[in-house]
């Protein structure tokens, strides 16, 4: 397997920051407060063996740039050890728009470099040192889709915005990539881009 791109810039710029930007240890409950993903800020992830919801109440992310007009964001969680890659528009004037509400694809993990692209790692099962992969795929079963975009407000170089997306993708086993699953979710994150 070839090193992933946001990878091999994440370990460059982010080395030691993990814990800084890791999702809390905390559960939360079903509060979908309508539309089919949560109003919390979370990340919720399906395997056929386990489940969590992984609070991300307090999740600061720091843009990075792996692509021209691109910026994505990558965190990992404390207490399951998922980690995934969201990939989105870098300028503001990009982001809140209805023609953005639509399905995106699925990248091999840390290969984002296009808008509203997701990835991830997770363990096989609750404790397990093997590990799903994420798939590249973009098709009517696996995908990535755009709920919703909230502009929240802004700091001095960034406008943050809350975005909620739903998903599914196909995953391969590290230690036998014949073994296929799908895993399903939601996430709903708060992310900076550039201020115009």
């Amino acid at each position: 397997m070839k090193t992933p791109k946001i990878l091999s810039y994440l370990l460059l710029s982010f080395v030691g920051l993990t814990t800084m930007v890791a999702c809390s240890s905390d559960e939360e409950g079903d509060d979908t407060g309508g539309g089919t993903v949560s109003n919390s800020l979370h990340l919720k992830f399906k395997t056929p063996d386990w489940e969590r919801t992984i609070n991300c109440e307090q999740l600061d992310l720091m843009p990075m740039n792996p692509a021209d007009g691109v910026y994505a964001v990558s965190a990992t969680s404390a207490s399951t050890n998922e980690t995934f890659y969201f990939s989105y528009p870098q300028d503001s004037s990009d982001m809140n728009q209805v023609s953005n509400y639509k399905k995106y694809g699925i990248v091999s993990y840390g290969d984002n470099d296009q808008p509203f692209q997701f990835s991830q790692k997770l363990p096989d099962n609750q404790g397990s040192t093997d590990r799903l992969i994420s798939l590249a795929d973009n098709s009517s079963t696996y995908y990535n889709e755009v709920e919703k975009i909230e502009y929240v407000g802004h700091e001095a170089n960034y406008s943050i915005f809350k975005v909620k997306c739903k998903y599914n993708m196909r995953t391969y086993l590290l230690s036998n990539e014949a073994t296929i699953k799908d895993v399903s979710g939601t996430f709903h994150f708060k992310i900076r881009t550039t201020r115009n």
